[in-house]
């Protein structure tokens, strides 16, 4: 999961150095955002992994359910955070969703990694 945290930060800073360069200094903070939701969408991922592992010692199934629970947790984390940023910070929505599609790409990149 570090690795996976270390390349999403990576590409966050590349995504606000696309958006500053491409839309000037307004386009800094929505940026920032959108990676801010990528990243803690990962530290919420890796958490409940961790919960996870530790359940299935004793009950396999209830890990699953944790699993499960992780999913829409995250699912919902994203929603509300991203239309708080664009709905009521009125953050400007190219560079923050973006920046948040392109930390995303992580995800890929180290499943290209493992498999090659």
């Amino acid at each position: 999961m570090r690795s996976i945290l270390i390349i999403q930060f990576i590409l966050v800073l590349a995504g606000v150095a696309v958006s500053l360069r491409h839309q000037g200094e307004a386009a800094l903070l929505p940026a920032c955002y959108g990676g801010a939701i990528a990243l803690a969408n990962t530290l919420l991922l890796s958490r409940r992994v961790a919960q996870a592992g530790e359940i299935a010692k004793t009950s396999p199934q209830q890990s699953v359910n944790a699993l499960y629970f992780g999913v829409v947790q995250r699912f919902v984390f994203v929603l509300v955070a991203l239309g708080f940023g664009l709905g009521y910070l009125k953050l400007s929505p190219v560079p923050l969703l973006g920046t948040f599609m392109v930390a995303q790409l992580a995800y890929m990149l180290m499943g290209t990694r493992q498999v090659g």
